[in-house]
């Protein structure tokens, strides 16, 4: 297992600042978890492109887009609208499924 790379400017590693952060502002905790989370979709939309051997020209085009939607969705830069997404599900020949958790 790795260590935790120590950063001077912070007090300690990255994961321990961004916990203690978290645990200091409900704010930064909601926008840590907003920016993870569409960083966690980008990687999702991008991993299932990739198994399926699609570029993401052709994944736009089946999606009904046009390349740099899929790019920015990729990039985690944007939260893509729940229609793109349910074009982007079925591109894939999957559905989508959304779901509320604390």
């Amino acid at each position: 297992m790795p260590t935790k790379k120590q950063n001077p400017y912070i007090g300690g590693s990255l994961e321990e600042f961004i916990e203690r952060r978290r645990t200091q502002s409900s704010t930064f905790a909601a926008l840590h978890d907003e920016e993870f989370n569409k960083l966690a979709l980008a990687r999702q939309v991008r991993e299932l492109r990739e198994q399926q051997n699609l570029s993401q020209a052709e994944l736009a085009a089946r999606a009904g887009t046009k390349q740099p939607a899929i790019a920015r969705i990729e990039s985690g830069k944007v939260l893509p609208r729940l229609d793109l997404l349910h074009k982007i599900a079925a591109a894939l020949g999957m559905r989508l499924e959304i779901h509320f958790a604390k």
